[in-house]
């Protein structure tokens, strides 16, 4: 079992409101040389050849799952052994569905792994190396708020 230090969110950096899913980020993956391995691949979800998350949060509030828990993320670099990593669908603004999911998913992660910090990918020194903004608000705030939507992040129409 993985030492789950870190749960991670991430976006999709496409534009709000577009219905992107798990399948779509697995093709960009695809295009970007991330690879599975196969035995992990056989045993979770092996129609996904290269999604680096574990977690797909779509814009009508589908959790979709990527990689298994156990399996080891291409989300963090330096993190990923350490990581559970969540993505949302869109940049910066996201639907009521997508805030309610990522609450109950966030949730559940930390019943799951309560010594876990809740961050967003833009927080860690190899992100900022990168100048990785992802995602495109404050999680520390969001968390600390009990994970209430941030004023001016809220998708009205999708």
């Amino acid at each position: 079992m993985r030492n789950i230090q870190y749960i991670v969110i991430h976006e999709s950096d496409t534009p709000s409101g577009r219905p992107h899913t798990a399948k779509d980020i697995d093709q960009w993956h695809t295009d970007r040389g991330f690879r599975r391995g196969d035995a992990a691949r056989k045993a979770f979800n092996p129609q996904l050849r290269a999604i680096g998350y574990h977690y797909v949060i779509c814009i009508d509030g589908t959790l979709q799952t990527g990689r298994a828990e156990s399996e080891v993320p291409a989300a963090v670099q330096g993190y990923n052994s350490i990581s559970i990593n969540i993505c949302m669908i869109g940049k910066g603004k996201y639907t009521a569905a997508q805030w309610q999911s990522l609450q109950m998913c966030v949730s559940m992660l930390r019943q799951k792994y309560p010594g876990a910090a809740v961050k967003g990918h833009y927080q860690f020194d190899t992100a900022i190396a990168q100048g990785k903004t992802c995602p495109d608000f404050d999680v520390p705030a969001w968390y600390a708020s009990g994970m209430v939507p941030p004023a001016g992040h809220i998708l009205e129409r999708a």
